[in-house]
């Protein structure tokens, strides 16, 4: 018995000295991964409470230069795409479509997790989930131009190829967060023009693609949205 507790006594000890090693070797690496993990996201609450950690640390970075906030290829993540030009759009009249390679479950939970702070007064019997090649999700007419943004990097963000999709007579685009900075969302319209979505902008008054040609924008496959068959003018 006294060879097992001293065996025990050994091993704890042996697991502080791992830890602690740990912790000296690599205490710059944890302290700045606990940082970021504060970085503030809108459907996780917990980072709102903890978010001014991160907020101090990105002021620091700041006013002194010091490297602390997760870099997405050199950005810091806030980083506002420039623009050559605003394409009005008319947001209300046309359809709304989430396409994303991802399972039912999984979207209905990522829908009831955006209903949850949406302002608009949406149901989730509103939108319809059907199967193709991928998840298609016709979101409800009344959704903001704020709203879909903010689903759409959510989708982005969870499941990695998602798009989010608007059809209109006039206009149909698709689009996706990138990856690069953390509140851009890029896109393509059916004409070629590319664009970005800033969704820190007041997107209730500002409805409109920031157009720019200079954008690294991947391709979109129509034929997912339409269970594998391309139609006209599409």
């Amino acid at each position: 018995m006294e060879i097992i507790l001293y065996l025990l006594v050994v091993i704890f000890f042996l697991l502080l000295v791992g830890l602690a090693y740990t912790l000296v070797k690599d205490f710059r690496e944890i302290v700045l991964g606990l940082v970021n993990m504060c970085q503030p996201q809108l459907f996780r609450p917990i980072t709102w409470v903890i978010s001014p950690i991160w907020f101090i640390g990105y002021g620091l970075e700041k006013a002194f230069g010091w490297e602390i906030i997760e870099k997405y290829d050199d950005s810091d993540g806030l980083e506002k795409y420039p623009s050559t030009g605003n394409l009005k759009l008319d947001f209300s009249n046309g359809d709304k479509i989430i396409v994303s390679d991802t399972s039912k479950i999984k979207a209905e939970s990522l829908i009831k997790d955006f209903l949850e702070f949406c302002d608009g007064d949406l149901k989730f019997e509103s939108f319809k989930i059907s199967s193709g090649l991928n998840l298609k999700i016709d979101c409800p007419n009344q959704i903001t131009f704020y709203d879909f943004s903010l689903l759409t990097q959510h989708f982005c963000n969870e499941a990695t190829k998602s798009w989010g999709i608007f059809k209109s007579n006039w206009l149909t685009y698709y689009s996706y967060s990138n990856k690069k900075t953390f509140h851009n969302i890029v896109g393509q319209t059916t004409d070629g023009q590319k664009f970005s979505i800033y969704t820190l902008d007041d997107l209730y008054k500002d409805q409109y693609l920031r157009l720019n040609q200079e954008l690294v924008v991947n391709t979109f496959d129509w034929k997912l949205i339409n269970n594998g068959v391309q139609q006209s003018g599409v």
